[in-house]
């Protein structure tokens, strides 16, 4: 007969529940069970007939009329361009209700803004110039006291652990993070300060963590900016384009050809959009002053303008086509045409002549219509 285990060797059965199994010994186990016992991953379907029936309620805009709630955009520049200036306005207007510019929010939002690097004073002096210039109309102070909550790197103990974006715990802390606040909206200022542990920003495959983390907040309802650095070059932002993918709005600021010295100055461009285009998004220099945010009244054109592009495509026969395919005003497709022709964007008769080869391509019976459409392609992503 064996012996019974005594003695100090003895296993104490009150300490087992805290001995953690191996995880492979877990996997085992859970594999072992009957397929109807194992934990179901349970996503939803819904049919087609019962997604026509369904009503939402109306999507209001965070940012009007570039951003509303839920979504997700991208706000890229070289450094000293203005990035975080604009993104300070922007999470002021939200908080209050109010404008910054020509953009605003339709009420005020609970916003919570997530700084890498900045001192928590050079913060605080910002949002005291920004307020006493009027460069952003607020609402009642009371809004703009409760409802912009900062987290910022330099305002923490030097052992504390900041929010990661390239980690699992690093998301995880700063979605409690915006539970626990209550935050509606989501600022990342910048992506390079929140994700240090990302083995290379320039690898597709390193950034589906962060890809992950921003669909996380698109179902967690939340609206987020993260605000990013460009190139050296200045030609696109830092690392895989990929990231691209899960953004509604991808804003470029462009440094303007003129430059006002000392002060934030800079060229709002569109290069993802997925609403209709509004007038109010076409690419006027913005200059912070004293006088707070001056947004210039005329349009800067470039070479990439979508309007000389649709000219030079041989797709269009009139500038009314042009207006139906952009959305833009009569008045404006005519305005840019003939600043494009100041700037030599295009010639003097080039617009007419580029509309009556259109006109003989379209009539030609040997016309292929599908290359000519892929050749817009990027027009249409690229609306301003």
């Amino acid at each position: 007969m064996a012996a019974r285990c005594s003695g100090p060797s003895a296993v104490d059965k009150s300490k087992i529940a805290f001995i953690k199994p191996c995880p492979i010994v877990l996997e085992h186990r859970l594999m072992s069970r009957p397929a109807a016992e194992r934990p179901v991953n349970r996503l939803v379907s819904i049919s087609a007939g019962d997604l026509l029936a369904r009503s939402f309620p109306e999507r209001r805009y965070v940012i009007d009329p570039w951003l509303r709630s839920g979504e997700t955009a991208l706000i890229w520049a070289a450094s000293g361009v203005g990035k975080t200036m604009l993104s300070l306005s922007l999470a002021m207007a939200m908080a209050t209700g109010g404008s910054a510019g020509t953009w605003k929010s339709d009420r005020p939002w609970k916003v919570l803004y997530v700084d890498g690097e900045m001192h928590q004073q050079d913060i605080r002096d910002r949002l005291v110039m920004l307020e006493e210039t009027e460069a952003v109309a607020i609402g009642p102070h009371a809004s703009l006291a409760g409802g912009l909550v900062f987290v910022n790197r330099q305002g923490q103990a030097p052992e504390a652990t900041f929010y990661d974006l390239s980690t699992s715990d690093g998301q995880a802390t700063l979605l409690d993070m915006c539970k626990q606040v209550k935050a509606e909206v989501l600022i990342l200022d910048n992506f390079t300060t929140l994700s240090e542990g990302l083995e290379d920003e320039n690898a597709a495959t390193s950034l589906k963590k962060i890809q992950s983390f921003l669909l996380t907040t698109k179902q967690m309802g939340l609206t987020t900016i993260l605000v990013h650095h460009s190139r050296k070059d200045g030609g696109a932002f830092r690392g895989s384009a990929s990231i691209e993918v899960t953004f509604e709005v991808v804003l470029e600021l462009q440094k303007p050809a003129i430059a006002r010295v000392g002060g934030a100055s800079f060229v709002p461009r569109f290069g993802k959009f997925r609403q209709r285009m509004d007038e109010r998004l076409l690419p006027r220099a913005w200059s912070l002053t004293e006088n707070g945010w001056e947004v210039s009244d005329e349009v800067v054109v470039g070479e990439d303008d979508p309007v000389v592009r649709c000219v030079k495509s041989l797709e269009f026969i009139s500038q009314q086509e042009i207006v139906k395919h952009t959305g833009l005003s009569k008045g404006t497709v005519s305005k840019r045409i003939k600043k494009a022709i100041e700037m030599k964007l295009l010639k003097p008769d080039e617009a007419g002549e580029c509309f009556a080869s259109a006109r003989r391509i379209r009539e030609s019976p040997e016309t292929d219509g599908l290359d000519q459409e892929d050749d817009l392609s990027d027009a249409e992503s690229s609306p301003f």
